[in-house]
């Protein structure tokens, strides 16, 4: 980054912009000691908008706990934002793009039956996002009451494309983005299929670029969570919601041409959960430009309730004598780290007025024994009137089921090592690696020898459909085995989920690929019966049944009956919504087995079917 000096910027070339998240107005609002929280640091961030004289306030998502907030909550919310944001005071910053587009009405600070001084910008969360009928938000109803500027709603799922809200002021030019919450799983899939576009201007070196959203920034799975790879590189800056941890910093300068864009994320201003994210400090952010230059400084918050995280491990700590009850010691050691915590929330107690008095505390211990727990609430009413959640002070956890987890991993991994090192070709390490993993993380259904074929093609072929034509037809030779038995109970599932796989892995591969591939493509299966093996013969008595209703005469369970004959299928009032949910899923295999039926009728005079 190229170092900039403020004091050369003019006020009518600088946009100021106050920058805050995750407000969840409302939360544990019908709580006595922790209703307010959310609304006093609220008109804190709008307080700090009004102090530093900036030009409009940028909101990041979940400005409310909940998608319908309470009376109370709006009406709070609505006091809040008169008092700060209206006023005589002229917006200098102009709005280029179309209204209409961007915010479905006139920006309120345009409106001339309104006067505000401090326009709020805010897309939504996962908290305030559209619900019932025409997908109304919160959001929407401050939007037309002229108090919150509101864009980045979609209403098209399967594709977005973002239109920048162009703001201007002086020599100044900020194209603005924002992509309100979408689930994550939907997003990295749109964004997988390069369906998330974002209008380009073209003079985008003029301008400088921002996009704003709310979702998952920390890895919590695959697809479960938005790759800051993935966000175009033209952005300047990306302004992070709905994670609750602050990770604002100061930054101070100008991107270069290979530069990456930079990211803040204000974090949330109230404490939603006793987690550790949540005992950082509570920031907004101050950011201002000038023309492609900028300046992030920090706003720690003064008013929000002190809250202590603390990791305590009971193994590694002296729990004294032993001429006392385990659990009695263990009590009265957790006292003392309550009353340490108490102590150290009120050394960072700010001197604000309207900061609370009661600080939150949790401690999360690990114990070793079953002697060494207790009652947790009984516990916390020690601290009546002393910290603001005396009911769930304790988070207890057993340490040996966290050390055996360990243990376990370290074994796997020794284990896959020693696997890949005796490996000679693929099929071989594909066994060893699952022949190495715990019981109840082998394959339970698909087979070696067809993940085998399905790498071999993807290695190959760079065939990337090759897995979920495999995953689709495994999936469905299974739903018809279990059509055709009995199986109600999770054991008797599991059962016949492994005799379909013993099934499928006695099957010739490429005669297994073949019948796998065309049932995932709807294609019919011309087989030579004189080559049939027993899985193929499995295959086709379960199509030819569903075409002719559900074969009867088995013999008893553990054996495959023989019996063609034309049997009545189940009512559907008897159907277990088991059964129910894999008929409606397998609609087309019906259509399919019609059409191979009659097709062998026309064919073969040798095969009989009854009526």
């Amino acid at each position: 980054m190229v170092q900039n000096e403020s004091e050369s910027w003019t006020s009518d070339d600088t946009i100021r912009i106050l920058i805050a998240s995750d407000i969840h107005l409302g939360y544990l609002e019908n709580d006595a000691e922790r209703g307010e929280d959310s609304f006093i640091a609220f008109e804190e961030v709008l307080s700090l908008a009004v102090q530093y004289d900036v030009d409009l306030v940028l909101l990041g998502g979940d400005l409310f706990d909940q998608a319908k907030p309470s009376p109370s909550c709006m009406f709070k919310c609505t006091q809040i934002i008169r008092k700060y944001c209206f006023g005589d005071k002229p917006v200098s910053v102009e709005l280029l793009s179309d209204q209409l587009q961007n915010f479905s009405r006139v920006v309120n600070y345009e409106d001339p039956n309104l006067n505000i001084s401090y326009p709020i910008l805010s897309i939504h969360g996962n908290h305030d996002d559209p619900v019932g009928q025409g997908s109304i938000s919160s959001l929407d109803i401050l939007s037309m009451t002229g108090l919150v500027n509101y864009f980045g709603k979609w209403s098209d799922y399967t594709h977005v494309r973002v239109s920048p809200v162009l703001l201007q002021k002086g020599e100044t030019k900020l194209s603005l983005y924002g992509l309100s919450h979408l689930k994550d799983q939907r997003l990295s899939r749109l964004f997988g299929e390069k369906k998330v576009e974002m209008d380009l201007l073209e003079d985008n070196n003029d301008w400088f670029n921002i996009l704003v959203l709310h979702q998952n920034r920390a890895d919590r799975g695959h697809g479960n969570y938005i790759p800051e790879n993935v966000l175009p590189n033209f952005l300047d800056l990306v302004i992070w919601g709905h994670e609750h941890d602050s990770q604002v910093f100061a930054m101070k300068g100008i991107k270069r041409e290979n530069e990456g864009f930079c990211v803040i994320q204000p974090g949330s201003t109230v404490a939603t959960s006793l987690a550790a994210g949540e005992a950082l400090p509570k920031h907004c952010a101050l950011l201002q430009l000038h023309k492609k230059d900028f300046i992030v400084t920090p706003l720690p918050l003064k008013t929000v309730r002190p809250f202590i995280f603390k990791t305590i491990v009971l193994s590694e700590e002296n729990l004294g004598g032993k001429t006392v009850k385990e659990s009695e010691r263990v009590q009265e050691f957790l006292k003392e780290k309550v009353e340490a915590a108490i102590e150290e929330a009120n050394k960072l107690r700010s001197g604000n007025p309207k900061q609370p008095r009661l600080p939150l505390v949790r401690l999360s211990v690990f114990y070793e024994h079953d002697s060494q727990d207790f009652n947790r609430i009984r516990f916390g009413q020690n601290f009546n009137g002393i910290v603001a959640n005396p009911n769930d002070i304790l988070i207890m956890k057993k340490e040996k089921k966290i050390r055996e987890r360990k243990e376990n991993e370290k074994c796997e991994e020794v284990d896959m090592r020693g696997a890949a090192v005796e490996a000679t070709d693929v099929e071989t390490l594909l066994r060893a690696y699952y022949s190495a993993l715990p019981a109840e993380r082998r394959l339970a259904v698909l087979s070696v020898r067809s993940i085998t074929e399905a790498v071999r093609d993807y290695t190959l072929k760079r065939d990337d459909g090759v897995f979920r034509r495999v995953l689709e037809g495994h999936r469905r030779h299974c739903v018809e085995s279990l059509l055709d038995s009995t199986a109600e109970t999770v054991e008797e599932v599991h059962e016949r989920l492994r005799i379909c796989k013993e099934v499928l892995d006695a099957t010739e591969e490429a005669q297994l690929k073949g019948l796998i591939e065309q049932a995932a493509t709807k294609r019919a299966v011309t087989v030579d019966e004189s080559e049939e093996s027993e899985g193929e013969v499995v295959v086709e008595r379960v199509l030819e049944g569903r075409g002719r209703g559900r074969a009867r005469g088995r013999s008893p369970r553990g054996a495959r009956g023989r019996a063609r004959g034309r049997a009545r299928a189940p009512s559907p009032e008897r159907r277990t919504p088991r059964r129910q949910a894999a008929v409606k899923s397998n609609e087309w295999l019906q259509k399919l087995s019609a059409e191979r039926v009659s097709r062998r009728r026309h064919d073969s005079s040798e095969i009989e079917l009854s009526d």
